[in-house]
């Protein structure tokens, strides 16, 4: 990479890389920079206490730029990064607060009306998608397709499965609940856009039978039957003539049919109550009107049949104004924040008309593409990918077009676990490994498997290079780490275990082990196992956390016990000691044991 036309980056910042790394894996003392992390912590809040909103930040990023130096050196616990994130979003947020009252008191200067509200982080609001101030509405007398498109920033993989089911449940209840018939509903989505399609939606909502209890009958009417004036007062109230009134268990009924209102005039409270009750693990506030939504909300289609559904939620209008993927903006070469935009024509036509942008909607349509494209492409190489359901459920819903990629790295690599290699390439990466067919022995060849988000790809040599440029920097990561955890035994990890906290209330991950060493004896002694399994218990107990402390494991938190188990038989340990390590876990999961 060119750095100033005469140097390359590698060139400037390669020996400070080393140095750091050396540093930060090596040498870093664990008491001093926790004892910098809590002064950092103090002068941040001295500051914010004073209002001073720069040095705030500024300490807090010296908290973050520790709490990071800590990490590497592995003296971080489950419990203890909890707390560390904690402290820093505090302060982070109440800096971020303190900031706003100062450009408040300041009466936003850089703004054009100074003391109109700021809408943070909402970069697109410069460039809004166009809709027609009015929506002319002509009501349709035969039934319709109802359309609704939320279009957003990437929604995790996760919410995207999650934002079709709740679409899929709330959006009939409130169809129900507007006495809206339909012949179908299919909620579906990519990581842009969640759609919801109605077929054959009613022009118009049922007539509603309403019936209202009154008063009882003998305060109703005298004794000559003339209605009193608790019998008239509640006709009026309820719009009906006296005459109209129904005696029944003694007690007068005023029964009256409340006439459907068109579609059109209730469906956007429908769907504005749908977009109210979406519900999402971790949610964004991105401008003033302080809706939350997984992602923030940039585009809302809205039709029925070729009406636009007028409602707005969250600041944006609803529209047909759809937005294209985002290797259309790529392709269309648009300045940063550009995007592309195509006109619905009808509810009708959106699967054609999104399907001509590249767009694969369905999501069994791009999990069965990137199965068979992924199949195929290992094939091309003499080789078969595990079957791994979650994997390909999260690459499903990473992208809008998937276009699989083979890529290679070098052979050397094959010399670390293969525990090691799969969790780089599908914990960090999202790849798919490459092994030998079942006939042979289940070894990983030097090949992956990426998934381009795009329809086609013009230079599929560029992505392929790219992506093992990034695998092999992971690669050369985890060679060093294998390196430096196996130049000693597992058991020399054993002391470092003393800096990562269980529990305030329960001391360190050693004492934890101690316990442990003191317990588990005990517990094979009442089980009858044998002065040999007895041995194995008590040194799988001693070393059975020590992993936690190693490069690797600190790197890739999901791999404990696993290389517990690789570094015990590197060790010289047994066996069974290393299997035991391993085991101790179980079950991680449903299933696991």
């Amino acid at each position: 990479i060119d750095f100033d036309g005469v140097h390359t980056y590698g060139e400037i910042y390669r020996q400070q890389e080393i140095e750091h790394c050396v540093y930060n894996f090596e040498l870093a003392d664990v008491e001093r920079q926790r004892m910098l992390y809590d002064l950092y912590k103090a002068e941040a809040e001295a500051c914010i206490a004073r209002g001073l909103v720069a040095p705030a930040h500024d300490y807090v990023l010296r908290q973050s730029h520790t709490f990071n130096i800590l990490d590497a050196r592995g003296a971080i616990g489950v419990t203890e990064r909890a707390k560390f994130f904690a402290d820093m979003r505090s302060q982070a947020r109440r800096i971020a607060e303190l900031y706003i009252e100062q450009r408040q008191r300041e009466e936003f200067p850089w703004l054009e009306n100074g003391y109109r509200v700021l809408d943070i982080g909402d970069r697109e609001a410069e460039s809004p998608i166009t809709q027609s101030p009015n929506h002319p509405i002509t009501q349709s007398p035969n039934p319709s397709t109802l359309l609704l498109e939320l279009g957003s920033e990437e929604l995790p993989a996760a919410d995207v499965v999650e934002g079709i089911q709740q679409m899929q449940v709330k959006l009939a209840e409130l169809l129900a609940a507007a006495r809206l018939d339909y012949e179908s509903l299919h909620v579906t989505g990519t990581p842009r856009r969640l759609v919801a399609q109605v077929k054959g939606l009613a022009p118009r909502q049922r007539d509603e039978r309403v019936e209202r209890k009154g008063p009882p009958a003998d305060r109703a009417f005298d004794g000559s039957g003339a209605p009193t004036k608790a019998a008239l007062g509640f006709a009026r109230g309820q719009g009906v003539s006296v005459e109209d009134l129904e005696i029944r268990d003694n007690y007068v009924y005023a029964v009256k049919t409340v006439a459907g209102q068109p579609a059109l005039d209730v469906l956007p409270q429908v769907l504005t109550d749908l977009l109210e009750s979406l519900r999402w693990a971790k949610t964004m506030r991105w401008n003033s009107t302080n809706k939350a939504y997984s992602r923030p909300l940039r585009w809302i289609v809205a039709l029925y049949g070729e009406q636009v559904v007028p409602f707005t939620w969250g600041g944006v209008e609803s529209g047909r104004i759809s937005r294209g993927p985002r290797f259309r903006d790529a392709a269309a070469q648009l300045p940063p924040g550009g995007f592309t935009t195509f006109s619905i024509s009808s509810a009708d036509a959106y699967l054609d008309e999104i399907r001509a942008q590249g767009v694969l909607l369905e999501r069994d349509d791009r999990r069965q593409r990137i199965l068979e494209q992924v199949n195929e492409a290992a094939a091309s190489v003499g080789g078969a990918t595990p079957s791994d359901p979650d994997l390909l459920d999260e690459v499903t819903d990473l992208v809008e077009a998937p276009t699989a990629v083979l890529g290679s790295f070098e052979e050397k690599y094959l010399e670390l676990p293969e525990p090691v290699l799969i969790s780089v390439m599908k914990k960090h990466q999202r790849y798919f490994p490459v092994v030998r067919p079942a006939d042979h022995a289940s070894h990983l060849l030097p090949y992956f498997i990426t998934i381009a988000n795009a329809d086609e790809l013009a230079h599929p040599e560029v992505v392929r290079a790219g992506n093992e440029g990034v695998i092999r920097a992971r690669y050369a990561d985890a060679a060093y780490f294998y390196r430096q955890d196996t130049s000693k035994p597992l058991e020399a990890f054993t002391p470092r275990l003393a800096t990562l906290t269980v529990h305030e209330k329960l001391g360190s991950m050693l004492d934890k082990v101690h316990r442990l060493e003191k317990l588990a004896p005990e517990v094979a002694r009442l089980l009858g196992a044998s002065q040999e399994d007895l041995a194995v218990v008590e040194r799988a107990a001693a070393l059975c956390k020590s992993d936690l402390v190693t490069s690797m494991v600190v790197e890739m938190t999901s791999l404990q016990g696993i290389m517990g188990e690789i570094y015990a038989r590197e060790s010289g340990e047994s066996p069974a000691v290393a299997q035991a390590i391993r085991e101790h876990y179980l079950p991680r999961f449903a299933g696991d044991a």
